[in-house]
């Protein structure tokens, strides 16, 4: 769940649902906009539609031609709305739904960044920004990434050591993805080997961290976990051994997702910035010790919001009709190859997860950090 607080209101974003509250007073407890993630229609109270010129309470996302953020120069605040076209030929307008104190502060930039890429998600529409560079933006801020989440720092799922060896008796062996294998040698379930490639011990650009071994061995007869370094540099100052963690010495095995989101700002045909927004999903496993967590494989999946904020006419992913495009259907295939590979990521980390877990009867834990869209 993410909260966000702007000048007398709170956004709430919570089970694909995108929801702005008063904070005192009405709709306080019920919000006065609501949008359902994918349902392409837009609920709002009787008054807000009166107030901005919208029909009664409820009206199709199709009507919304962008999500705008941006920095009102004139009130010297962050501001946070739609672009709304009743009629093709018509100029689209801007309807605010909130706004932030008259402050250029670079949380409210970052603040009302956050709410409008979920809310253009959920919506499917493009994310559209003005002004960016009056708050204090770094120069080439339009054409460089810049962080943008996570929202929330930390979720924790515990699996208890029964739960653990009933999945991983559905796991079957060997697992690979990409150049990663892992698998028991000669079917010896009292081993598990992890063969990692030689390259992912080097340390790419913008990670924090990287396996600095090429092969883990989980020996459950002695009770042991044998990490090997690659040959060259790592080798030698890891020494010809590598390193041995004893079953004794561990707390748990951890499958952490790292979510991240990286904007950057394209010239759109009207002239404002379009934000294209790349989402990283990182699946890392640990073996948490007393006072370290030893990272022993990733993998990634990368996403970018040209997929997900376009819009089609297919309102079922299983039932084809005489009203679907060609257009439609290559979106509809991109879009299964998309949700393909990051389930195959997704499943590959936990997979090799609970195999740690079973071979060392450690229990597992599930903690995410970063907020998903």
């Amino acid at each position: 769940m993410t909260n966000i607080t702007a000048d007398s209101v709170e956004i709430n974003i919570e089970n694909d649902q995108w929801r702005i509250f008063n904070i005192s007073g009405p709709n306080s407890l019920m919000p006065f906009f609501h949008i359902l993630r994918g349902e392409g229609l837009l609920h709002y109270t009787s008054a807000f539609g009166e107030a901005r010129g919208l029909p009664g309470n409820i009206l199709s996302a199709d009507y919304v031609k962008a999500v705008v953020v941006g920095f009102d120069e004139r009130y010297k605040r962050w501001t946070l709305g739609l672009h709304i076209s009743m009629r093709e030929e018509e100029k689209p307008r801007f309807v605010e739904l909130a706004h932030w104190p008259d402050d250029p502060s670079s949380q409210y930039a970052i603040d009302s960044h956050a709410a409008g890429r979920v809310l253009a998600e959920y919506i499917s529409c493009p994310l559209k920004l003005f002004g960016v560079k009056k708050a204090g933006q770094p120069a080439g801020a339009g054409s460089r990434a810049t962080v943008t989440g996570p929202l929330t720092p930390h979720e924790r799922e515990d699996m208890p050591l029964e739960a653990v060896r009933f999945h991983a008796k559905q796991v079957e062996l060997p697992l690979v993805h990409g150049d990663i294998w892992i698998g028991a040698p000669s079917h010896n379930m009292s081993t598990l080997t992890v063969r990692l490639p030689k390259e992912s011990a080097a340390r790419q650009p913008g990670e924090n961290e990287a396996p600095a071994y090429n092969q883990i061995i989980f020996d459950k007869n002695a009770q042991t976990i044998r990490l090997v370094p690659p040959t060259g540099l790592l080798g030698a100052f890891f020494g010809p051994q590598g390193r041995v963690i004893k079953y004794s010495n561990l707390r748990n095995v951890e499958m952490r997702t790292t979510i991240t989101h990286e904007s950057t700002l394209e010239q759109g045909e009207d002239g404002m910035a379009v934000d294209v927004t790349k989402t990283t999903y990182l699946f890392g496993v640990y073996l948490t010790l007393q006072d370290e967590a030893v990272l022993v494989l990733r993998v990634s999946h990368e996403a970018t919001s040209d997929l997900r904020r376009r819009r089609f006419k297919v309102k079922s992913p299983t039932r084809i009709t005489s009203t679907t495009t060609a257009e439609d259907i290559v979106y509809l295939r991109e879009h299964q190859k998309e949700q393909w590979r990051f389930e195959k990521a997704q499943y590959f980390a936990q997979s090799a997860a609970l195999m740690m877990a079973d071979i060392t009867d450690r229990p597992l834990v599930k903690t995410t950090v970063g907020t998903p869209l």
